[in-house]
């Protein structure tokens, strides 16, 4: 009796664990990662310590390539790391535990990629536009537009410094720091 208790019991926390592993990977799948890299981090992170990239395909169903392009972008995003373990020959990975590690990682990541791709075009235009405005052969209404398009372009450079300023802050672990403390979410 005390073995089907524990079978029932084991089988009704593997449906649970699972409903975690899928909001996991539907949550990265929500910001851009995708699902099966979201799958690969819930199943690291729910495993509670570090798995080879074999138990690591066991467990999803997915193909070595696959994997290993996975582990990749998590490593990468620094969402896992690689873990050293005496007397294992293979690679170990481990899930990063902190989800405000976790968010600052992922994030500031992206955040940095959308800063260089924007910031690049806007330098790229602005000299293109000004030419425009300069030229004594553009039409009053190329003139125009590209006066308008200027000011637009220039002032979003802003919104790219804001963004530095977050992934600054975030990476110090400053403004996470200062959230906690502020609204006591450590205690929640």
């Amino acid at each position: 009796m005390a073995d089907e208790f524990n079978k029932r019991k084991s089988d009704e926390l593997l449906l649970i664990d699972e409903i975690v592993k899928e909001g996991l990977a539907d949550t990265m799948d929500m910001y851009g990662g995708s699902r099966s890299v979201g799958q690969i981090y819930a199943i690291l992170y729910m495993n509670g310590g570090p798995m080879t990239l074999d138990e690591l395909r066991d467990e999803t169903g997915m193909s070595k390539g696959s994997m290993s392009l996975g582990v990749r972008k998590l490593l990468d995003d620094k969402i896992i790391h690689r873990v050293f373990k005496r007397g294992e020959r293979k690679d170990l990975y481990q899930a990063e535990g902190d989800f405000f590690q976790f968010f600052s990682s992922f994030f500031t990541k992206r955040w940095q990629r959308e800063v260089s791709v924007n910031v690049h075009a806007v330098k790229q235009a602005q000299p293109k536009y000004q030419a425009i405005i300069d030229n004594p052969d553009s039409s009053e209404e190329d003139r125009l537009e590209a006066s308008r398009m200027l000011n637009k372009i220039t002032d979003s450079l802003k919104y790219y410094d804001f963004l530095d300023v977050m992934v600054d802050e975030f990476q110090s672990g400053d403004f996470v720091q200062y959230l906690n403390e502020k609204y006591n979410l450590e205690n929640r």
